[in-house]
């Protein structure tokens, strides 16, 4: 205690924290706001692939089917989904699709605004306060990050399992014992049992114990065996935490062998470094792309431990996914938050070497408006699209309003506005669920009045279609493209007929004129990265036809 009159010393370094804590808890919170802002886009229809199968998986747990029957992805994102319904599931508030498919949304929000605080913490301890809020302030805008922690995917919660798997490995890199390696294992596991890239986490551990042995006796082989011990503790954990797994060897061996083919199938129209580029050129906008340049060149002649185990993994991840000829935009996820890291450093050390107080707090605003303006505008109107209703569910209301009971109509899948019971039964899109309730999460909406036949993209390719409608008596044909295109109108030679033998009976359009978009070329999702101009909703357009008769 102190005498009466006297006032007890603070700490500098708790006046240092008080502000800090408050600018990060207030970045926090914007993050979460900007994630979950629209969240409940399309609800109680589903227009964002994947989420079918997480979802499905997760309440399909909640229903007592513990075995996913899928091996695309590892499993735990399933179990900890179900884990994060359940509470919710036994109190009613979960208790459809629509509501498991907004808790898992949710959960990926929270998920991606964690990550701004983890990777604050990591600038922190490697390069410094400043340079941990430079990145966290660009994470929490960088716009493929915002988006992607929408959608009730692997995506959002493999960025922070790899994020936080960089920061152990740079926080361990000079611990010796068992500790360390069963730390750096078990985030290992838990990376790759979110998704199988994950393990690719492995090589920014194998700088940093690289790193750490280069000082003693014969330190390859101390080298080897330490990321041996690692490797061993992550498939244990990434045993345990996606059991099936090993209990299903030859479900597994598919699911692997489907990822290769899928990386070796040439869908995207560019190599995949170059798609990987251009998922972060649309992903984080050309000034946070600008600023993590700088970043890796700056790291590249600083060379701080922390800059080689960033690096090496930048450069692993980039140069193994690149390699695929089917890479998604969203594969660029995990390079995000140790890009902006690297960024955030450069422009701290920037700041650090201001000739006086005034340049410095100069210096501090003008980058925080880069890192901060570009960014927060792309997503303030990706948040405002989203919530306009989508022209799938201005079809499907129309669809409901005219389709007479028992009628039937030919309607896309990924481009429509509904599916039918026949189609859940079918399992042609519920990817290996053997249980009825976990196959029923589809993508669009379950149509009970009328049947439905699947329009597919070959079907759109040859007027023989036609044959087929009469033959299943036909009457109502929905036309969209399975794939965003740039323009407003796609011809094809069914639709050439349609427009000769059919009536145009209802048409839905996303834009105003023709917008000059970007899209991910091979993902069905209707929202573009860039480009808002001339949008108005969600979703491709979509044109009606009626057949004679």
């Amino acid at each position: 205690m102190t005498s009466t009159g006297q006032r007890a010393p603070t700490s500098s370094a708790a006046n240092r924290l008080r502000p800090g804590t408050l600018l990060l808890g207030s970045l926090f919170l914007g993050s979460l706001a900007l994630r979950l802002w629209g969240i409940n886009f399309g609800l109680p229809a589903l227009y964002r692939p994947d989420e079918d199968v997480t979802v499905g998986r997760a309440m399909g747990i909640l229903h007592g089917v513990f075995d996913p029957h899928f091996a695309d992805w590892p499993h735990l994102y399933f179990y900890l989904s179900a884990a994060w319904l359940a509470p919710f599931h036994w109190i009613g508030l979960v208790s459809d699709q629509a509501s498991g498919y907004l808790g898992v949304r949710i959960l990926d929000a929270i998920i991606g605004s964690l990550a701004v605080p983890v990777l604050f913490e990591f600038g922190r301890r490697a390069y410094g306060w400043l340079a941990g809020m430079f990145a966290a302030l660009a994470l929490s805008v960088a716009y493929l990050h915002v988006r992607d922690s929408h959608f009730a995917t692997t995506d959002t919660p493999l960025t922070l399992a790899i994020l936080l798997g960089l920061y152990i490995a740079y926080r361990t890199v000079s611990a010796r014992g068992v500790r360390p390696l069963l730390m750096n294992g078990v985030i290992l596991g838990i990376a790759a049992s979110l998704k199988y890239n994950g393990a690719l986490l492995a090589s920014g551990m194998a700088a940093a114990q690289y790193i750490s042995g280069r000082w003693v006796e014969r330190p390859l082989i101390r080298l080897v065996g330490r990321l041996a011990v690692v490797a061993l503790i992550g498939m244990v954990t990434l045993a345990i935490t996606s059991p099936y797994l090993v209990l299903d060897p030859a479900l597994t061996a598919h699911g692997v062998s489907y990822i290769f083919f899928h990386l070796s199938k040439s869908t995207a129209p560019n190599i995949g470094w170059v798609e990987l580029s251009l998922g972060l050129w649309y992903g984080i906008d050309p000034s946070l792309v600008a600023i993590a340049l700088v970043g890796i060149g700056y790291a590249a002649w600083k060379r701080h431990t922390a800059d080689w185990i960033i690096v090496t993994f930048l450069v692993v991840y980039f140069i193994f996914i690149g390699v695929g000829g089917s890479v998604f935009f969203r594969y660029a996820d995990p390079m995000i938050p140790p890009l902006l890291l690297l960024g955030g450093r450069a422009i701290a050390d920037l700041v650090k070497a201001a000739s006086s107080a005034r340049v410095r707090w100069l210096t501090i605003g003008t980058a925080a408006a880069a890192i901060l303006l570009p960014s927060l505008v792309h997503d303030v109107q990706y948040d405002l699209l989203i919530q306009q209703t989508d022209t799938r569910t201005l079809a499907f209301n129309w669809m409901a309003a005219h389709m007479p009971a028992g009628g039937r109509a030919a309607v896309p899948y990924m481009a429509g506005p509904a599916h039918d019971q026949h189609l859940v039964d079918s399992a042609e899109h519920s990817h290996g669920a053997t249980d009825p309730y976990v196959a029923s999460f589809l993508d669009s909406r379950l149509e009970t009045q009328y049947t439905i036949m699947e329009l597919t993209q070959n079907d759109l390719e040859t007027a023989a279609t036609m044959d087929r409608f009469r033959q299943q008596g036909i009457r109502i044909v929905v036309v969209g493209e399975q794939y965003p295109q740039l323009g407003c109108r796609v011809d094809t030679p069914l639709e050439r007929v349609l427009q000769q033998q059919a009536t145009l009976v209802a048409s839905f359009s996303p834009t105003v004129g023709c917008p000059d978009s970007a899209f991910d070329p091979i993902d069905t999702y209707y929202v573009p990265l860039a480009g808002y101009g001339g949008w108005v909703r969600p979703g491709p357009p979509i044109r009606i036809y009626q057949l004679p008769g």
